[in-house]
């Protein structure tokens, strides 16, 4: 076994050093401390992270207790749970019981020994005094799921009386004929309250029960196929629905009925079966966040339902019609995504759908001709043109479908202020919502060697930059250093190609330092902030990776590849990120300032459609959450999932937490406090042609930005 003696012979210093390195503790140099870790390294040592607890008198281990990992709702609900814990260095230890209680008593004393931070669990006993009589940890740390047990303290499930009621809806509209119910056992309350909330509201139907116990479920599903013929069965976990297609392969030659099955969320069809969605991903991800977030308080309680997901798809739901559309949109990665779905809605409605694909400024040369943009249903149009050019082209969507309706009215007022409204009339839906954010390297920014040569430069600690002053320090840091850690890194990338993009370079500055474009009835840069916020951006100009392109995808595929420490972008670019070969090194942070760029588009109706039913037919299947899931998974963004806690879309792009919390800071002025609009793509082009020229000037003239613009 390699001890702190070891390391520090092979390192050639002194033990103190070597434990100060390892603990984090002590004013050691970069030097020795590249030293240390790379004897350590050398010599195959692993810091014991319990020796680490035991020093520091807090556990930071959770006790998870489920039935089975076979489950996929229990193997969802744990692989977040788990990445929660890991990313704020906790660690979940996982016992599985089966169902079966004895089994389960035996794990209870397996853990009084352990002293756990809190213990999930998903039980399978009658009572929680079991637990409370035997672990000396409090009540109030020791959680029940789904299944409410006797005296039980802390209980947390979904809403299974709910779900009941919303599958007997859907079969009582949709589905004729006999019907089973294939369950767990009664004592179990999420199967109680589900199946009583079922027959209640489907006590005119001819519905039999089955229950069954975990270890006995594949025996009972054969039995439900010998014993009777059925037009829907309903299950109560995927894993029941997938027994019995089984049993009907083996067993039977009749037609596989309707399935309908409660199922965690998850990208997923089916033709055999209709899922009725419960996300346990994001149970998962928020129960531990709720323990730890609590866990030195006196008085809490964890205690809540959960709304279900329920169904991402229903039957008969599209309209039909024999006729095509034409879209106008510009090229970005949602509209990719669009392009890979959109066949679902050709063969589920009939309408062929025609996507002409523009680039930004082609898009608003069409919008600028009074008879071009005619030639279109559906217009995708720049947030920076909407305000301006809205009310010429479209049309007020209000009253034309009750879903669009709804959707618009479940939007909050800045998502409404910024995408949907001009006066207060609805003239579009958001398509890609986005705003800018600040990506970076957290193996580089958290490595130990790299902080303490910062600090060594600096004499300040390397972190997450909240003002650009520290952000040019910090890449100005980066190119100027060559340690292994950093060679061939630079501090970040920025795009030069067009006047829109630099536009929103300085504006991104000039925010951050709390300037306002719109004073008054004028546009009107404050001339100190002004100034100011060139010298950022000329300080980060000169000391930045930069690359003549005309939009952000190639500055974000630059720090894809390793090339940069940082990266400020706006998000709906960013989405590659997702299956970067770094995505595990990646942190997400605000813009510096906090005041990011509002980006993206919407999509409304023109004037001049004559197929105005089959395009609103088309913006009702976009923002529906079997559609919207599919565009935000391929790569793109659209409302209904940036504001949603969709654990499968979260998991798939962290930033949307952090994006949803920031947006309402987020900023573009389109109109003053009077309500005239002006037209900020122009203005963005006058501002940034004036930018782009100071900046490739040696000795510019700073104030030159507020005589010019």
């Amino acid at each position: 076994m390699v001890t702190i003696l070891d390391i520090a012979k092979e390192a050639g210093v002194s033990h103190g050093t070597v434990s100060n390195v390892l603990n984090g503790k002590g004013n050691v140099s970069s030097k020795k401390m590249e030293l240390v870790l790379n004897a350590a390294e050398k010599l195959g040592y692993n810091l014991n992270n319990n020796a680490k607890l035991l020093r520091s008198g807090k556990s930071q281990t959770i006790i998870m207790i489920l039935p089975s990992l076979a489950l996929e709702e229990y193997s969802i609900f744990y692989e977040n749970a788990l990445k929660e814990a890991s990313s704020i260095d906790y660690q979940i230890r996982l016992y599985c019981t089966y169902d079966n209680p004895i089994r389960e008593k035996q794990i209870i004393k397996e853990i009084i020994k352990e002293r756990p931070a809190s213990i999930i669990t998903v039980s399978a006993l009658h009572d929680a005094n079991e637990y409370y009589e035997n672990i000396p940890i409090s009540k109030s740390d020791i959680i029940f799921i789904n299944r409410n047990l006797a005296n039980v303290q802390e209980f947390i499930t979904f809403d299974f009386n709910q779900a009941g009621i919303d599958i007997a809806t859907l079969i009582d509209q949709h589905i004729i004929g006999k019907i089973a119910l294939f369950t767990g056992k009664d004592n179990f309350t999420n199967e109680h309250e589900f199946t009583n909330a079922l027959l209640e509201n489907l006590d005119n139907r001819d519905i039999t029960v089955y229950q069954s116990t975990l270890s006995h479920e594949y025996e009972n599903a054969f039995k439900i196929v010998l014993e009777s013929s059925f037009d829907c069965i309903i299950v109560t976990n995927v894993s029941k629905a997938q027994l019995l297609i089984k049993a009907f392969h083996y067993a039977s030659n009749k037609k596989l009925p309707k399935i309908i099955a409660l199922g965690p969320l998850k990208n997923m069809h089916s033709n055999e079966m209709m899922y009725y969605f419960q996300d346990f991903g994001y149970l998962g991800e928020r129960v531990v966040k709720n323990i730890i977030q609590t866990i030195n308080l006196k008085d809490k309680s964890h205690s809540n339902v959960y709304p279900n997901y329920g169904f991402l798809m229903k039957p008969d739901r599209y309209k039909n019609f024999q006729s095509e559309i034409k879209i106008l949109t510009i090229d970005s990665p949602a509209t990719h995504a669009l392009k890979k779905v959109i066949t679902h809605f050709e063969k589920n409605t009939n309408c062929i759908v025609h996507l002409d694909i523009k680039s930004y400024n082609e898009v608003f040369q069409i919008i600028e001709d009074d008879e071009k943009w005619k030639d279109f249903d559906i217009i995708r149009l720049d947030i920076a043109g909407y305000s301006w050019y809205g009310q010429k082209i479209y049309r007020p969507l209000r009253g034309l479908e009750v879903e669009i309706d709804a959707f618009i009215e479940a939007l909050p007022y800045f998502i409404k202020d910024a995408y949907v409204n001009i006066n207060d009339t609805a003239y579009a839906v958001p398509f890609d919502i986005s705003i800018q954010m600040l990506f970076y390297r957290k193996d580089i920014f958290e490595n130990d060697i790299v902080k303490r040569k910062y600090f060594e430069k600096t004499k300040s600690e390397l972190k997450i930059p909240t003002t650009f002053e520290k952000y040019n320090e910090i890449i100005t840091f980066f190119n100027e250093n060559d340690f292994d850690q950093v060679k061939e890194l630079t501090g970040a990338s920025m795009i030069s190609g067009n006047f829109e993009t630099i536009a929103a370079e300085y504006l991104l500055r000039y925010y951050s330092l709390k300037g306002d474009l719109l004073t008054g009835t004028d546009i009107h840069l404050d001339p100190e902030v002004a100034i100011n916020a060139m010298k950022l951006l000329y300080d980060n100009y000169r000391n930045s990776l930069v690359i003549d392109s005309n939009w952000w995808g190639e500055e974000v595929q630059a720090f894809n590849k390793g090339k940069s420490a940082m990266v400020i972008g706006f998000m709906n670019h960013l989405s590659v990120v997702s299956q970067s070969n770094i995505k595990g090194s990646i942190g997400i942070a605000d813009v510096p300032g906090n005041t990011p760029l509002l980006g993206g588009g919407i999509l409304g109706l023109t004037k001049s459609t004559k197929n105005v039913e089959a395009s609103i037919e088309f913006l009702t299947w976009l923002n529906s959450p079997e559609i919207s899931e599919q565009i935000n998974l391929l790569g793109g963004n659209t409302a209904s999932y940036f504001l949603s806690n969709n654990s499968v879309v979260r998991t798939m792009y962290p930033w949307l937490a952090k994006a949803k919390k920031t947006i309402i800071n987020g900023k573009r002025e389109t109109v003053f406090e009077n309500g005239q609009r002006i037209d900020l793509k122009h203005t963005e082009e006058i501002i940034g042609k004036h930018i782009l020229k100071l900046l490739t000037e040696d000795q510019p003239q700073f104030k030159k930005i507020c005589r010019k613009t």
